[in-house]
């Protein structure tokens, strides 16, 4: 499946590379694997797989051995049962590049309500979009929401007034741009770990990231692109795909990690851990409070996403919890005594069709 020909085209002007387009559509060889992101009904891990994801979540390219001292089993347990987890397509891990510090455009998010019966249709042909990197369909006032990563305002305008209008289905929709992201995390399974996420937390990259663009070339791209395949592809691995030396992919990625131009996550359907109620909360604040709410929000270990934004509300969060009960509890007790929230309002997430470019 080919990317969205303007977006090809305005990474192109920017790199010169093919490299690019594989980053988009997420494999070096142009086809999609399928990402895991939806459990069969009444699907569960076992104790010790869940803790396994939880332990990837945490450091998803830490070794085998080290996850085995977190975990407190024997590693060949951990590599066999990562390798069954990894074949089975329940867990993907992938490299994310930060499209602001990469220079690749910057996230729109939107929320889309559709004729009755047609949700599922248009959230399909939305993932198709090479330039949409999210969607998730939603009860509550929307059907579907969405993120699209767009390399400028025209391509912007181009996607509300030529495509996304265009597709049957749709009946109304509403933008807000990403003006900061204060958080994006891929951890949120990490109580499931206990005490082994202080030793896995030593095999994280440091951050040492500034505001600004990070400068990544054709050999970025490329490695974003291989990663983004297989998060945990080794240097030696790697270097057999691309015209690098090992210690040269050491210092690139070392460089992307620790600059936060590309982040390393492993996906799972949440229901597999025992998440039954992710959901999104969108958030009117008076403006004196916003940063207060936001960085009081970014410091809970449930929410997994927090931005502030310019449209439809000030804030929107993407939560994960165990159940409803835990969502009622999230609503009083963490949100309800914030300073300067005027209004809440909760989509429950009830299946995700598409997460980081993985369909």
């Amino acid at each position: 499946m080919l990317p969205h020909l303007s977006v090809i085209r305005a990474l192109r002007r920017r790199q010169g590379s093919d490299t690019l387009r594989d980053m988009v559509t997420g494999s070096p060889t142009g086809s999609r694997a399928h990402s895991p992101i939806a459990a069969r009904p009444g699907e569960v891990l076992d104790q010790v797989d869940r803790q396994l994801v939880a332990a990837l979540q945490v450091a998803p390219r830490a070794s085998w051995q080290q996850i085995s001292t977190a975990m407190g089993v024997s590693e060949s347990t951990v590599s066999r049962r990562a390798k069954r987890l990894f074949a089975s397509g329940s867990v993907r891990v992938t490299a994310m590049p930060d499209p602001l510090r990469c220079g690749l455009g910057f996230p729109v998010l939107m929320q889309v309500s559709c004729a009755v019966g047609a949700a599922d249709s248009v959230a399909r042909a939305l993932a198709l979009r090479p330039d949409v990197r999210f969607v998730a369909l939603l009860s509550g006032n929307f059907d579907l929401v969405l993120e699209t990563v767009v390399p400028s305002r025209s391509h912007l305008s181009d996607v509300l007034l030529n495509d996304v209008d265009h597709i049957p289905g749709i009946v109304r929709t509403t933008t807000e741009a990403v003006i900061r992201n204060f958080k994006t995390s891929y951890d949120w399974g990490r109580s499931l770990l206990g005490d082994g996420v202080e030793r896995l937390e030593q095999a994280r990259p440091a951050i040492s990231a500034v505001d600004g663009t990070h400068p990544v070339d054709a050999d970025d791209m490329q490695l974003i692109s291989l990663l983004g395949h297989d998060g945990r592809l080794s240097a030696a691995e790697l270097a057999k795909h691309s015209d690098l030396s090992e210690s040269s992919i050491r210092r690139r990625i070392e460089a992307l990690t620790t600059g936060a131009a590309v982040h390393f996550a492993t996906f799972i359907d949440p229901v597999l851990m025992g998440f039954e109620a992710p959901v999104f909360i969108w958030l009117d604040v008076d403006l004196g409070h916003l940063e207060e709410v936001a960085l009081a929000l970014s410091s809970r270990v449930e929410v997994r996403y927090l931005s502030a934004t310019a449209g439809y509300s000030d804030l929107i969060a993407e939560v994960i919890l165990p159940d409803l009960h835990q969502l009622y509890g999230f609503l009083t007790q963490v949100i309800g005594p914030l300073p300067g929230v005027r209004r809440s309002e909760v989509g429950l997430e009830l299946s995700t069709v598409k997460r980081g470019y993985l369909t």
